[in-house]
């Protein structure tokens, strides 16, 4: 399906512009605490689980935390990868070879094998870097605490919780949930390994106080490291539609009941809210004097956006211009 349209013809655009040219920026204050909170806690640790979404394994890693990365051993966690397009996987692996992280591991905490995972291969990897690295706490043996990092909702507190069952029977969990900024404390440590002792800290996920540009701050939106508010559900779909096109995925077209691709997301949307009866009553009168209508337009693009979160719409990769 994804290449079944390659050779139509349709006006698709070059760039996307956004409108009013508004930069995304999302700092509250909780992200500013929580950056004191972990540089306070630095010299109690021994290493750090960096988490991000392997849909943008580039765009939005937080620059603030790269002190902390570079000084310690570090491995990469890249979450949802059941939703990312991995077929230039060795070119992403090299590219963050050259940013200096030796250590990248791709995942989905949604995966039926994840306990296995984190048991067999994330676990024996921290152990293996703090053990082989000088020690940041050289009293202390036999014992290491592991810091998770990372911007909202990628799964950290999800991947500490499946880190603990499968080292533990301790069934207590670090709260989880689809809304960015669930976590808002450098929490208290919990055990996820015996012989030697290894503790994993969550702490809140944290963006860049400036986000460098409009793509960069439309991708973190779209995987819901931002919240839609910020932006705008419409031109969330907007941009996905621009990405979509650009990158040849064309089973939206199937699957909303287009007769083609489409470039234009007013087209899209109507067509969905009409589809779906997606109408409001409008304040205006009609010549008849009845009411009029008006296209939902924000209902039928949290269909497009709950579509694209389930991977209904095809593997994206938003970071393929870095590559």
């Amino acid at each position: 399906m994804a290449n079944h349209f390659v050779n139509k013809t349709f006006a698709m655009r070059n760039a996307f512009i956004m409108p009013e040219k508004n930069k995304i920026q999302w700092f509250p204050g909780h992200m500013k605490k929580g950056v004191e909170q972990i540089q306070a806690a630095l010299h109690n640790i021994d290493g750090v689980l960096e988490v991000h979404d392997a849909r943008i394994p580039f765009s939005g890693r937080n620059n603030q935390l790269r002190d902390i990365i570079h000084v310690r051993p570090h491995v990469l966690l890249l979450n949802k990868s059941d939703l990312a397009d991995l077929s230039r996987k060795g070119e992403i692996e090299t590219k963050l070879t050259e940013q200096g992280i030796a250590n990248v591991q791709f995942i989905s905490c949604g995966g039926k094998d994840i306990l296995k995972v984190m048991k067999n291969v994330v676990t024996p990897i921290l152990l293996r870097e703090v053990q082989a690295r000088p020690r940041f706490r050289p009293d202390v043996h036999n014992h290491y605490n592991i810091m998770v990092i990372g911007v909202p909702n990628v799964g950290k507190s999800t991947i500490l919780n499946k880190l603990r069952q499968a080292s533990t029977t301790n069934r207590k969990a670090a709260p989880v949930g689809a809304m960015p900024g669930v976590t808002r404390a450098v929490m208290n440590k919990v055990r996820v390994n015996f012989d030697p002792d290894m503790f994993v800290v969550d702490t809140p996920g944290i963006l860049s106080p400036k986000i460098g540009n409009v793509d960069t701050g439309l991708r973190l939106t779209l995987c819901e490291c931002i919240p839609s508010p910020r932006v705008g559900e419409d031109t969330m779909v907007d941009y996905l539609l621009f990405k979509l096109n650009k990158s040849q995925l064309f089973q939206y077209v199937k699957h909303y009941g287009l007769s083609e691709p489409t470039d234009d997301v007013l087209k899209l949307l109507s067509h969905i809210a009409l589809k779906h009866k997606l109408v409001m009553k409008s304040n205006e009168i009609s010549m008849t004097g009845g009411n009029r209508y008006r296209v939902d337009f924000v209902a039928a693009s949290r269909i497009v956006l709950k579509d694209f979160q389930q991977g209904t719409l095809g593997l994206v990769m938003f970071d393929d211009d870095y590559l």
